[in-house]
């Protein structure tokens, strides 16, 4: 079964945005030059809000430039979030110039500072080997200090890391548990890679019906790579009845997502004659390189 392996996700920048009345009419006349100005008028909480307000284009223009600077005022308090936000900002470069390096410092004065999330993306950068040398080691060690204050993304990391034996020894019931934490966390990869466990019996018994529900779990949200999954087990007659519909009909909606491996599986599909190609055109196969248009005029 085709599976996507999560191992990290860069942390998205989720910023408070609230303002009060005053910091809003700031904003909205705040230029380069008086950004100072406002750093020594307010608490190190409401730059931080500002920032976020130019970050998130909230109530003032977007400005990726005024919404690092007035970060930088606010991390340079010692404001954790600030300090996070930094982080996510040089790593993925908004705003300022991608910097790997400057990106781990923040992060590290921020996890310093107390904030849960910044260990998993110090872990991150150790796992990818960005700014630092690669380390699997040093990568569990980071996403362990935030999985255990609760963060779902260092959960399903660290059943990842202990799904493939990276840093640890592989360790099927470790992942399993990991998965599972992060999973009542709301993680809904978490909740495709328990499914993608119990469909192969990997640190659980082999159980299809399992499997089913936590993919639906995760498709339900979204995710086209447990999209992809449920269509297997249909196509395969895994715990339901073989049904090549409701195969292609998961199968639609993670192509929908452009996942690849779901038209190729599409393209299967109508080549072995196993559904009705008519009518479906949008898909490409990378192991036919033809379209289904193209299938459907071959076979006429």
């Amino acid at each position: 079964m085709y599976q996507k392996k999560i191992y990290t996700l860069t942390q998205s920048i989720l910023l408070a945005t609230v303002l009060s009345s005053s910091l809003i009419t700031a904003a909205c006349s705040a230029e380069p030059s008086n950004t100072e100005i406002l750093s020594n008028q307010n608490t190190a909480a409401e730059i931080y809000e500002l920032g976020a307000a130019y970050y998130e284009g909230d109530s003032v223009p977007q400005n990726y430039e005024k919404a690092f600077e007035l970060f930088q005022e606010a991390a340079n308090q010692k404001y954790s979030d600030a300090q996070f936000n930094l982080g996510i900002m040089y790593e993925n470069g908004v705003g300022v110039d991608q910097n790997y390096e400057k990106a781990m410092q923040w992060y590290l004065l921020a996890a310093d500072n107390g904030d849960f999330e910044a260990p998993n993306n110090i872990g991150s950068l150790y796992y990818f080997g960005k700014g630092v040398d690669q380390n699997y080691e040093k990568s569990l060690e980071w996403y362990k200090k935030a999985a255990d204050q609760g963060v779902g993304v260092a959960q399903l990391n660290m059943g990842g890391l202990y799904k493939n034996g990276y840093g640890v020894p592989q360790d099927y019931d470790t992942a399993f548990e990991w998965y599972a934490l992060a999973a009542d966390n709301g993680d809904f990869d978490a909740q495709n890679n328990l499914g993608t466990l119990y469909e192969n019996g990997y640190g659980v018994p082999q159980d299809y019906s399992k499997a089913l529900v936590w993919y639906k779990k995760a498709a339900d949200q979204g995710i086209d790579v447990a999209q992809l999954n449920i269509g297997g087990l249909y196509e395969n007659g895994y715990g339901v009845p073989q049904d090549y519909d409701k195969a292609f009909k998961w199968y639609h909606k993670a192509a929908g997502q452009d996942n690849q491996e779901a038209s190729n599986r599409i393209g299967r599909l109508v080549m072995n004659g196993k559904i009705d190609g008519k009518g479906i055109t949008i898909f490409s196969t990378q192991e036919t390189g033809l379209t289904l248009g193209d299938i459907e005029k071959m076979s006429q």
